[in-house]
């Protein structure tokens, strides 16, 4: 049944692509070679807003694949290759009616950040989801203190309400070697821990490492409020993400950061090539 499923969402992907790519990328080309006689900024965003349309599909195609390689409960680098490998082939097929050539470059996994698109370079602070008013799952790990900064500069999550007044945040940093934490509302610090060596924190469970309490607080300050989870210092250290909840709406949402993929696309048409990379994180999630 999985073969099925797989097969299916990339018809669906390359179906997309036909209908979407060869009419978006025939018209980017040409303004490309077009622009190339009018100012650079001109030609830049041109072509900028133009292939977020592959960046988009491209994006999808390494999420399925990665969701793909990790069902069995632990990761399949073969599977997820040969997900990315049928999805570009059947993309490409699809460019080529249009005299246009697609290269997709299958990219091993990075150690993800937690800046915005996942890098060391990323932006360091961010919003990583808005106008919540239920969080049933939070869970962080951190797998070695060592890429985590000391104290004066340390990674923060925090959730601020609606209003910008700050409910509760958590600052973790490394110290000697061992994963620390501190956890605070708008007033004082509520709680510390450190752990060492592989550390996951459930902090709407109220676990470390599965088996030991501690108390986050987290449920308690934002129950019955609407609020958006930021984060300072993304860069400041590497790790695993995911949260789900409801937004202020009831709809549902659910975001999970396992590893960034660097995704090196190139475009080439008889006279004019482009090359662009970009990170996806993997395996993402509704923001």
């Amino acid at each position: 049944m999985r073969a099925d499923d797989d097969s299916a969402q990339l018809l669906l992907i390359a179906g997309f692509a036909i209908g979407v790519g060869i009419v978006v990328f025939t018209v980017m080309l040409n303004n490309v070679i077009y622009a190339s006689n009018m100012a650079s900024d001109s030609s830049t965003e041109t072509s900028s807003f133009e292939l977020g349309n592959v960046l988009a599909l491209t994006s999808k195609a390494y999420s399925d694949a990665y969701t793909s390689a990790i069902s069995s409960g632990t990761f399949d680098s073969s599977a997820f290759k040969t997900y990315l490998s049928s999805y570009e082939d059947q993309v490409v097929k699809s460019f080529a009616l249009s005299g246009t050539s697609l290269d997709i470059e299958n990219s091993s996994l990075i150690n993800a950040h937690f800046s915005k698109n996942g890098m060391d370079d990323g932006v360091a602070g961010w919003t990583l989801i808005r106008n919540v008013n239920l969080t049933n799952n939070f869970i962080i790990e951190i797998p070695d203190a060592s890429t985590l900064a000391d104290a004066s500069s340390c990674l923060r999550i925090e959730a601020v309400e609606t209003g910008g007044n700050m409910l509760w945040a958590m600052d973790i940093y490394d110290s000697g070697g061992n994963v620390n934490l501190s956890v605070m509302d708008s007033n004082s610090t509520l709680g510390t821990v450190n752990s060492s060596g592989y550390t996951s924190l459930n902090i709407t469970g109220n676990y470390i490492n599965g088996n030991i309490p501690f108390n986050f607080h987290f449920n308690d300050l934002t129950s019955s409020h609407e609020y958006q989870i930021n984060l300072i210092n993304g860069t400041a250290g590497e790790g695993i993400l995911a949260i789900s909840g409801n937004f202020a709406d009831s709809q549902s949402f659910a975001i999970k950061r396992h590893a960034v993929v660097l995704a090196n696309i190139t475009i080439a048409s008889a006279d004019k090539e482009l090359f662009f990379s970009y990170p996806v994180p993997v395996p993402g999630g509704r923001t």
